[in-house]
């Protein structure tokens, strides 16, 4: 039996050896028919990636526990393979197979699927009102998402990441003053 051994830990969770991958990834094109009955295709879209892995591990009871504590907490993470680097995947699904063979180690299925994060922005109202003040934020006829809480947030790393403020650009930027270094300019001057 060979192992393959570019992966140690799926997030967080140490793992002896992955037995085998699995990589799927899949563009999706969409058909539309017409008056003759033959289909057309106007676009596609890029499905999420998936990968499996078959997993081994001595510590059965404890690895298991941990996958699936990693998996409720619906973090994303990076996972590096044989082929490629994986970014924003979780953990989809844990089959974990127990016989007479594999009984004193954890021998699990673990799927593994991309998520597509994207940010939100405001736009104006189709009536020319370019405030997008239009109804409370996610309520009904609203232009504007409904903004991130803690109360919705299934524990404390999903509201820390819910509550997170974040810049683009040069929002939020104050230069340095020309004469200062940055260290300058950070340290309140006191840097020599």
């Amino acid at each position: 039996m060979s192992v393959i051994a570019f992966n140690s830990a799926i997030g967080p969770v140490g793992i002896d050896c992955v037995l085998s991958e699995r990589h799927s990834s899949e563009l999706d094109i969409t058909e539309i028919p017409i008056e003759t009955g033959a289909k057309i295709t106007d676009h596609a879209v890029i499905v999420p990636k998936r990968l499996t892995l078959d997993v081994a591990d001595g510590g059965a009871a404890a690895t298991f526990a941990a996958l699936v504590a990693f998996q409720e907490s619906r973090v994303p993470f990076t996972l590096v393979t044989g082929l490629t680097v994986y970014s924003n995947l979780l953990i989809k699904r844990i089959d974990a197979d127990r016989d007479a063979q594999f009984s004193r180690i954890l021998r699990c299925r673990c799927d593994l699927q991309e998520v597509i994060i994207v940010g939100t922005a405001y736009a104006a109202a189709p009536d020319g009102d370019s405030t997008g003040q239009r109804g409370k934020a996610g309520g009904k006829k609203s232009t504007r998402a409904a903004p991130p809480s803690t109360e919705r947030s299934g524990d404390a790393a999903t509201a820390d990441r819910a509550t997170a403020t974040q810049q683009r650009g040069d929002a939020g930027v104050t230069p340095a003053p020309q004469n200062q270094s940055i260290l300058q300019s950070i340290t309140g001057g006191i840097a020599r």
